[in-house]
C-alpha cells in the first residue's frame, strides 16, 4: 500500500490527493475544491451509513493531463481500494463532466485552475503576481474556471472574477441568473480569505456599479468595455456538459504489468459491451 493512504477512511471525512511525478501526495485542506487541469487527483470519501463506514473513490482527470499521468491515478485508486478491503465503489470523473455525488462534496463549487503541479498554489506576492479571470458557470452545479485574460473570453450570460493582487472584481453578466453572481459572490470571498489572507477587497460589478469601476475591471483586464463583452454563450451549460459525454466515451485498459511501467491501451469507443472487460490485474477506463 502508498503510504500516502497510510490510516485513512476511518472516520467520516474527505480526502484529497494529487499526482506529483507519479507519486501521490497529500493535498492541502485548504484548497480542497480547486483542480488544475494539466494534473490529476484522487478523492476518498467517507460516510457513516448506521454503524458501518462506507467508501467512494474518485480519480479526477484534468483536460490537460497526460495519460501516464491519469493511468497512475487510476492504478493507485485500485491500490487504495485494496487497502480498504475492496469495498469502496469506484468513480472516474473527467474535467468538466464531473457526477453530481462527486460535486456534492465540495457545497461552494469547484474551481479549475490552469497549469499543473509545477506551477504550484497561487500566492499573493506582490512584486510576482499575475492577474487572473475566472468564469463562474452552471446550471445545477456551479464551476469556476480560469480562462483567457481577454474580453474575448466573457460573455454577458456568466459571471466573471478577476483576481489581481489586492482588489477582486466580480462582474456579474447582465443575462446571468440570480444563483451564479451569488456563487460569483462566494467564490470570490473564498479567494480572498485562502488566497490573500482575507486582506484583497472585493468589488462587485452589477447595474449598480460605479463607472469608475468598470474602467478599472478592464484596465487590469487588458482592454475593453462592456459593450466589447460578447453575447451570452448558446452552449456549454450542464445540460451539453452531460450530452457531450453520452456521445463521446473510450474504453482504455490500464496496467502496469510490464517493467513496472504504465501502458495504455485503447480498447473501443461508444458502444460498449460487458464483455470487453476483463479479470485481470488491471485497470479498465472509459473516457
Amino acid at each position: 500500500m502508498d503510504p500516502a493512504f497510510d490510516g485513512v477512511g476511518q472516520e467520516p471525512r474527505t480526502w484529497i490527493w494529487r499526482i506529483e511525478k507519479f507519486e501521490v501526495k497529500p493535498y492541502k485542506e485548504t484548497q480542497y475544491g480547486k483542480f488544475y487541469s494539466g494534473d490529476c487527483f484522487i478523492v476518498l470519501k467517507t460516510k457513516l451509513q448506521g454503524d458501518l463506514l462506507v467508501h467512494d473513490i474518485h480519480f479526477w482527470l484534468g483536460k490537460d493531463s497526460s495519460q501516464d499521468e491519469w493511468g497512475t491515478a487510476a492504478i493507485k485508486a485500485v491500490e487504495l481500494d485494496d487497502s480498504l478491503g475492496g469495498q469502496p465503489v469506484q468513480h472516474r470523473e473527467v474535467q468538466g463532466y464531473e457526477s453530481r455525488l462527486f460535486l456534492s462534496y465540495f457545497k461552494k463549487g469547484i474551481q479549475y485552475l490552469q497549469g499543473g503541479v509545477a506551477s504550484g498554489f497561487r500566492h499573493v506576492d506582490p512584486d510576482d503576481y499575475d492577474p487572473a479571470l475566472f468564469q463562474v458557470k452552471g446550471r445545477r452545479n456551479i464551476r469556476v474556471t480560469q480562462v483567457e485574460m481577454s474580453v474575448k473570453a466573457m460573455n454577458r450570460g456568466d459571471c466573471f472574477i478577476l483576481d489581481t493582487v489586492d482588489t477582486i472584481y466580480v462582474w456579474a453578466g447582465p443575462k446571468s441568473r440570480r444563483t451564479e453572481r451569488l456563487k460569483a459572490i462566494q467564490a470570490a470571498s473564498e479567494m480572498r480569505d485562502n488566497d490573500h489572507g482575507g486582506k484583497a477587497k472585493i468589488h462587485i460589478l452589477d447595474e449598480y456599479a460605479d463607472g469608475g469601476l468598470y474602467a478599472a475591471f478592464f484596465r487590469l483586464l487588458g482592454g475593453g468595455s462592456n459593450d466589447d463583452v460578447p453575447l451570452a454563450a448558446t452552449a456549454g451549460d450542464d445540460v451539453d456538459h452531460e450530452r457531450s459525454q453520452k456521445r463521446t466515451v473510450t474504453l482504455y485498459k490500464v496496467s502496469d504489468s510490464s517493467n513496472n511501467t504504465i501502458q495504455i491501451q485503447e480498447i473501443a469507443q461508444r458502444p460498449l459491451t460487458q464483455d470487453m472487460l476483463k479479470t485481470e490485474h488491471s485497470t479498465a477506463a472509459a473516457h
